[in-house]
């Protein structure tokens, strides 16, 4: 079974499919989403449901959890607010989309026979299963975003019908790089070595080998996303695989609805409690740009990739020397200020007070340690 060499010979192949719209696309689509419970996957859920009621089936991932089982899950996650538009808009599709019990830590991701039967159809696949935590112990995160990975690409393998594999990555993948380009950069560890090695140690062996082990890498988290690129790089020759690389994934600018978070994740902890007055202060530049992009803007390039995967030949992978890959961010010279972020947040807060506030939004950040640490010190009385 070569299933790029049928994909290939799909997209060069076929004309009609180029002229096709997106829309037109994903009618009949059989679609395997993980993370589907995650910021980014409510999101992607949702404009599937709304925008494109027309594919056949959706299948979502979920672990059994707090005594729920998967389907539970499930209906739990489509009573959430964030999908009571589609829900009025396209009722119908809400059918379509079935649970699979599952779990990216496991092998085999725990999916029964029976339900690798239910998705032995899917023809598109988008993984954004991820433990976004920077703390985390290093077999935890390698489980999960490294193993788990590989546990979903032997599946996809299974598929005889895949067009489409879109793995969800991270910009800050490759924070050890000087300029982060739109194709697999250098990693002085082995993904095979590295899973190998988290099978087989305990978890504090783990955490101190993780410092000499894991290059210039911050935390467990880049480690194993940089560590899973490669992975799917390996696979490119097999499957249909594309790379999407997000930024700061942050609320949404229209849809589902305008503004829409569903956590604290990122800079937004930062901004939530400046904005009540509790945060006066944050050992950070000024002059330093965040890279962020709205949830709906990364949900429209994931939609779009699994499309640009199928309908254009410059995709293919097998005469590559790295899979395709995308950056999903802004360019440096539209990036805002640190300084500029946090001024005009605070215009806001006073225009727009929180009920919560317990203090008017005031301070500053700062880059050095010694003035940070006096404003730590003096807490509300630095201005």
């Amino acid at each position: 079974m070569n299933i790029m060499k049928n994909i290939k010979d799909f997209t060069v192949n076929n004309d009609d499919l180029k002229k096709m719209s997106i829309t037109d696309f994903y009618k009949d689509q059989e679609i395997f989403i993980t993370g589907g419970s995650g910021f980014i996957g409510k999101a992607l859920i949702e404009k599937l449901l709304r925008s494109f009621p027309n594919f056949k089936k959706m299948f979502i991932l979920l672990r059994s959890k707090k005594n729920k089982t998967a389907d539970e899950r499930l209906q739990e996650l489509l009573d959430i607010s964030i999908f009571q538009r589609a829900r009025d808009e396209q009722p119908e599709s809400f059918k379509k989309i079935h649970a699979i019990a599952g779990d990216c830590r496991e092998l085999g991701l725990s999916i029964s026979s029976e339900d690798l039967k239910r998705i032995e159809n899917v023809t598109i696949i988008f993984h954004s299963a991820a433990n976004v935590r920077f703390d985390n112990p290093l077999k935890e995160s390698i489980f999960v975003n490294l193993r788990g990975t590989h546990e979903v690409l032997k599946i996809a393998e299974t598929m005889t019908k895949l067009k489409a594999f879109i793995h969800v990555s991270t910009l800050y993948s490759n924070v050890d790089q000087p300029c982060i380009y739109e194709k697999i950069l250098p990693n002085s560890a082995d993904w095979r070595t590295t899973i190998k090695l988290a099978e087989t140690f305990d978890e504090k062996t783990l955490d101190i080998l993780f410092k000499k082990y894991s290059s210039n890498h911050p935390n467990t988290y880049t480690f194993a996303k940089s560590l899973s690129e490669h992975l799917v790089n390996d696979y490119k020759n097999k499957l249909p695989v594309l790379v999407y690389r997000v930024a700061m994934v942050v609320s949404s600018v229209d849809e589902p609805v305008p503004g829409w978070l569903d956590n604290v994740n990122g800079p937004f902890g930062l901004f939530l409690t400046a904005s009540l007055g509790l945060t006066r202060t944050a050992l950070i530049s000024p002059h330093t740009k965040l890279n962020m992009i709205p949830c709906d803007a990364t949900v429209h390039g994931l939609i779009i990739s699994a499309y640009a995967v199928v309908s254009d030949a410059s995709f293919a992978n097998n005469s590559k020397d790295s899979v395709v890959v995308l950056n999903s961010c802004y360019s440096n010279e539209n990036l805002t200020p640190m300084w500029k972020i946090l001024h005009d947040g605070k215009m806001l807060a006073k225009e727009n007070p929180s009920e919560n506030m317990v203090w008017l939004p005031g301070g500053k950040v700062t880059g050095s340690f010694p003035e940070y640490f006096i404003r730590v010190c003096f807490n509300f009385y630095c201005e």
